[in-house]
């Protein structure tokens, strides 16, 4: 793929992932990943989504960059640039008042889902837990799918006290449809490339030592 239509693609997917945080944010809906965090952080602090998600995400580059490699770092640091500029444009300049939280949790999951899909076939994320999943496979042997499960449970868990039980649940079904998404259209993305890698790595020095 060229690089003009690859972009094009990276920056369809953030467009897409800022309108669907959009209508989770005004339902007081939450995801996981640095993403959820920024939400709640941004109910806390009254710093705006945008600010949070690019600050929260720095420390991970790092991770990225020593466990994936420097293109999808800077790719992704691109994407996570984009996805915060329009995301406070949109909450500037968009107003959309939703008639029911379950609306904007199965079109916010939807959005997002779809997002995320552009940037993972384009060799991109938006950062965050995901690169935390590699490094700490890769360097400890820890499940990449334990560790999204842990996290996304305390994020999702911690929005109780800001938003309510209800919200919370509400924020579940949103999850869900996201997931549906990228479980029924998504390609490899590079991060699971890698942990196949690493998994095949491990299987092939399990049966050199036997």
């Amino acid at each position: 793929m060229n690089s003009t239509k690859q972009w094009l693609h990276i920056t369809i997917g953030c467009l897409l992932v800022s309108i669907g945080v959009y209508l989770l944010n005004t339902s007081n809906l939450v995801i996981g990943g640095t993403a959820g965090m920024s939400i709640i952080m941004q109910h806390i602090t009254n710093i705006s989504f945008g600010v949070l998600f690019f600050i929260i995400n720095l420390p991970f580059y790092f991770m990225a960059v020593t466990q994936i490699g420097l293109q999808f770092t800077i790719r992704s640091f691109i994407s996570v640039s984009i996805l915060s500029v329009l995301s406070d444009f949109l909450a500037a300049f968009v107003t959309i008042e939703l008639p029911h939280p379950l609306v904007g949790a199965i079109a916010g999951g939807l959005f997002v889902g779809f997002g995320l899909i552009f940037l993972f076939r384009n060799g991109s994320s938006l950062g965050g837990i995901n690169m935390l999943c590699v490094f700490l496979d890769k360097r400890f042997g820890i499940n990449p799918g334990k560790t999204m499960l842990a996290t996304d449970v305390i994020i999702v868990g911690s929005a109780t006290a800001v938003f309510g039980i209800a919200q919370v649940l509400y924020s579940l079904v949103g999850i869900f449809v996201m997931s549906a998404v990228l479980g029924r259209y998504h390609k490899k993305s590079p991060i699971e490339q890698n942990n196949q890698h690493l998994e095949e790595e491990a299987t092939y020095g399990r049966e050199s030592q036997a």
